[in-house]
């Protein structure tokens, strides 16, 4: 019969045989944690990051710091560790600290590896930032090229990693320009090279709606109106028939990946109605801020334009005008928006176009929903709505 470990001694008291449970049921836990311990100490450097990606995705960052604290503890200069712990300082906003994480990858792997060089060229300002995107397109057509010669489906530095494509690069092409369109606009020759950027941008790839929308706004500056017209419609044309299909129901939901089918941010769509409206494609431009607000509403520059768009149409909108216009006004108030010129105007438009009737009840009466704006029929003539 086996010899049991508690049992009484002479002597032993009933406490004693407690205490020596208790301390047998300690020691069990010890060594269970010591196990679970060293389980998590033969994780590789990259499942640590792994764990990392994922608590990030779930923006679990207090969690995901972790992993990448023990995976820095065990490879310091780990490239992919810094990258990471660069990006997760992005997500908490210590641009400083992803800032150092970046600058350190470089300088470990100064040759292998675009993607510190994209997010520092973002960080940085004026020359720093085009030198970092101008080694980002080094990089990436280096790996690009790599990628194709060897048939793999990811890109060379891991292969969960997606695969390079011409829009990645396209897309750098059009940061380095917009750069000389803003903070470097008065460097020596700034023009000629944003025209070379936004032109090696299209060349590269001649279907990125980004591009042909930095070109118009290129144009714009340049004065050349019916150039940046063709350039926006272009740009729209891209992207916008894809969003209305889908609004639509009029292709399956599985045939288009919301990101692939509008690439451009929602600020970047913005920016497209208002460069609409500057060449005078008023309803094309309605077209483009309306879908914005079937993604989010409570934009106040968005509802101003729409209602900008309609006023600069003629009086036979003006009651749309006054409708987006006040909408404009009433969310401008309710998100606290700051802006004191766009209010000023969205003011002194209200004034001009003066009060309609029943405009007390106006959201009462529509259903707080958009209303379209006016459309002509086959002679011209205004319909309102």
């Amino acid at each position: 019969m086996p010899k049991n470990k508690f049992k009484k001694k002479p002597g032993s008291s009933l406490v004693e045989r407690k205490r020596a449970l208790r301390e047998a049921a300690q020691e069990a836990k010890q060594d269970e944690n010591r196990s679970k311990l060293k389980g998590k100490q033969n994780y590789s450097v990259d499942q640590l990051l792994d764990k990392a990606e994922d608590c990030i995705d779930r923006f679990e960052f207090e969690m995901a710091q972790k992993f990448c604290q023990r995976a820095l503890e065990l490879e310091p200069d780990h490239i992919r560790a810094l990258e990471t712990v660069g990006t997760l300082l992005l997500e908490v906003g210590n641009t400083d600290g992803a800032k150092q994480c970046f600058g350190r990858a470089v300088e470990v792997s100064p040759e292998e590896g675009h993607t510190k060089y994209m997010y520092l060229g973002q960080l940085m300002e004026g020359a720093m930032a085009v030198q970092c995107f101008q080694k980002g397109i080094e990089l990436m057509v280096k790996e690009k090229g790599e990628r194709e010669a060897k048939e793999v489906a990811a890109a060379c530095r891991g292969a969960d990693e997606a695969p390079i494509t011409d829009r990645d690069i396209s897309n750098a092409f059009c940061s380095i320009a917009e750069i000389y369109m803003t903070d470097s606009c008065f460097d020596e020759d700034a023009e000629n090279k944003c025209k070379e950027n936004v032109e090696k941008a299209i060349e590269t790839d001649g279907e990125n709606p980004e591009a042909y929308q930095l070109r118009a706004s290129f144009m714009l500056s340049k004065d050349k109106k019916d150039e940046a017209r063709e350039d926006i419609k272009k740009s729209v044309s891209l992207w916008l028939p894809k969003v209305q299909a889908m609004d639509k129901g009029d292709v399956p939901d599985e045939e288009f990946d919301p990101v692939e089918t509008v690439s451009l941010t929602f600020d970047a769509r913005v920016a497209s109605g208002k460069i609409l409206i500057e060449v005078e494609e008023f309803e094309l431009a309605c077209e483009v801020l309306e879908s914005l607000l079937d993604e989010d509403d409570e934009v106040p520059p968005v509802w101003y334009m729409l209602g900008w768009a309609n006023y600069l149409q003629g009086q036979d909108f003006r009651e749309n005008a006054r409708y987006y216009l006040n909408k404009a006004n009433k969310v401008y108030a309710k998100v606290k928006y700051e802006d004191a010129d766009l209010l000023k105007h969205i003011t002194d438009l209200l004034e001009e176009i003066g009060p309609g009737k029943g405009d007390d009840d106006d959201d009462a009466q529509n259903g707080d929903k958009d209303i379209e704006p006016d459309s002509t029929d086959d002679e011209g003539e205004a319909m309102e709505h």
